[in-house]
C-alpha cells in the first residue's frame, strides 16, 4: 500500500516539476522528460507488466497537461515501460554507464513511438524532422539526466522485503 502511494505521489511530481520547472530548460525546443525517465527507472527496477502500467498512469496524467490526443502518451509510456522490463531480464550485471544508455535509449525510443503512433492518429506535424529533432535532444537530456533520477525513483519503486515478516513456523 505504502509502495503505491509513494509511486502516485511520484507521478504528480514528475508532472508537475516537467510541465513547469522543466520547460524552462528548452534546448532546439525539447525539454528533459522526467515523466519518461521514471517509468524507465521503474520497468528496471520491477519488470515489464509493472513499467506498462506505471508507463500509462504517468502517461495519462501527463496527457491531462499536452495538447496532444488523450492518451498518446500513456500510450507510448506503457509500450516503452514494457520494452524497457523486459530488457531488464536479460541483463546479467549492471555497469556505471548501463543507467544513461537506458535513458538515452529507452527515451529515444518511447519518443519515436510517441510521434509515429500521434502520425496514425491525425498528428501529423510530429512526424517531421523537427519532431525528430526534439525526439533526439530529448534522449540526450534523459541519458544526462539518468544517473540522478534513476536511483531515487528505484529506491521509491522498490518492493519491500518480506523476509522479517510474521510467519507460521511448524
Amino acid at each position: 500500500m505504502l509502495r503505491r502511494v509513494k509511486l502516485a505521489l511520484l507521478i504528480l511530481v514528475a508532472v508537475v516539476l516537467e510541465t513547469t520547472l522543466l520547460t524552462h530548460f528548452d534546448l532546439f525546443d525539447a525539454v528533459p522528460g522526467l515523466c519518461m525517465l521514471c517509468v524507465l527507472a521503474v520497468a528496471f527496477e520491477d519488470g515489464p507488466e509493472s513499467g506498462a502500467l506505471f508507463g500509462f498512469a504517468m502517461g495519462l496524467v501527463l496527457d491531462l497537461f499536452l495538447i496532444t490526443p488523450l492518451g498518446l502518451s500513456a500510450l507510448s509510456f506503457a509500450l516503452t515501460g514494457y520494452a524497457v522490463g523486459a530488457f531488464q531480464s536479460s541483463i546479467v550485471r549492471s555497469t556505471p554507464w548501463l543507467y544513461p544508455m537506458i535513458g538515452g535509449l529507452g527515451g529515444l525510443f518511447g519518443g519515436l513511438v510517441f510521434i509515429t503512433v500521434g502520425a496514425v492518429v491525425g498528428q501529423d506535424q510530429l512526424l517531421s524532422v523537427h519532431g525528430v529533432q526534439i525526439v533526439v535532444v530529448s534522449a540526450a537530456w534523459d541519458a544526462l539526466l539518468a544517473p540522478l533520477v534513476f536511483p531515487v525513483v528505484r529506491r521509491l519503486a522498490r518492493r519491500p522485503d518480506h523476509s522479517n515478516t510474521w510467519r507460521i513456523r511448524g
